[in-house]
């Protein structure tokens, strides 16, 4: 990315991501993996754990191998996310600290690189868009066809993640059943914004970091709100097949090249059910024919 590219990603991203921690006290490593258990420091930099230098706003996620799917024995464990397997991410990677803003996506409209109508406000009530900024902008974008979310993040400087760089940066290296850990959704006070939250506000809630608390509130990455508050699309096409298709072990999966559907992660406000929100769950939606106002997005930046 060039300087002038990333001051421009660091302007739209805003101010609320997580800071690096201090490179100070560095310890020995041989690759990220040595890194993970070190709070902000995450990057393997010429023998020691260091700051990453991701840009503001996002998150880091280091490159190596993690447990992928889920064991059949397991509660919620759907026959596509079977088996539990190692994938290797043969690269490091930025990631988004909260999903893709109205104002982020109004600023790509605005300069021509996403599309602008009046059908990304897709209900009355949900959506989050409006066709003037306002007090919304700092929602995350909702409607968003797959294009759109692609467009968007290219805009930003990244893309869409992958769907094993999405799962690895909601479950870090311990096979977390949740983005937070393993102990059950507690609801909106906790940091999850879900229908079977009980105090949740059945809406959308900023895609900003400001303000939030709860012990679950964020992923293994320090990523926020990888369980509910909206479904973001991932690049793949959906296959129900493509973790047994890497049941022995594979490095940066990308699923089939052509497909009817794409796959989408995270679970959203308006889900219901706990298995919506686990590290493991796979859901899909057609990509281009039907607009949520559940649907949104997050994008990566490879370093």
């Amino acid at each position: 990315m060039s300087k002038i590219a990333g001051l421009g990603l660091l302007w739209l991203l805003g101010c609320e991501g997580v800071p690096p921690a201090s490179s100070s006290g560095m310890l020995p490593c041989n690759s990220d993996d040595d890194c993970a258990s070190q709070a902000m420091l995450r990057a393997c930099v010429s023998g020691s754990c260091a700051d990453p230098g991701c840009p503001l706003g996002t998150v880091y996620v280091g490159s190596g191998s993690f447990s992928r799917g889920c064991g059949a024995g397991e509660p919620d464990c759907e026959i596509s996310a079977q088996p539990l397997h190692s994938v290797r991410i043969d690269h490091s990677l930025c990631i988004s600290a909260t999903e893709l803003s109205v104002a982020q996506y109004r600023a790509c409209g605005e300069s021509g690189a996403c599309p602008l109508s009046t059908a990304l406000r897709c209900t009355p009530d949900l959506a989050t868009w409006t066709d003037r900024a306002g007090p919304f902008e700092a929602l995350p974008m909702t409607c968003l066809l797959w294009s759109e979310a692609a467009a968007a993040c290219r805009f930003l400087g990244g893309r869409l993640p992958t769907e094993a760089e999405w799962e690895k940066a909601a479950r870090g290296l311990d096979r977390r059943r949740y983005p937070w850990g393993n102990v059950q959704p507690l609801g909106c006070t906790a940091g999850i914004n879900y229908a079977g939250g009980g105090s949740c506000p059945g809406v959308p809630w900023p895609a900003t970091t400001a303000a939030r608390q709860g012990a679950q509130r964020f992923s293994a990455s320090r990523a926020f709100d990888m369980a509910g508050n909206v479904w973001e699309w991932v690049t793949d096409y959906y296959s129900a097949t493509a973790y047994q298709e890497c049941q022995s072990g594979c490095t940066d999966p990308l699923g089939p090249v052509t497909g009817v559907v794409r796959s989408r992660r995270g679970g959203s406000f308006s889900s219901s059910q706990f298995k919506e929100l686990t590290t493991f769950w796979r859901d899909f939606h057609t990509p281009e024919a039907a607009r949520s106002d559940n649907q949104g997005a997050r994008c990566v930046f490879p370093r």
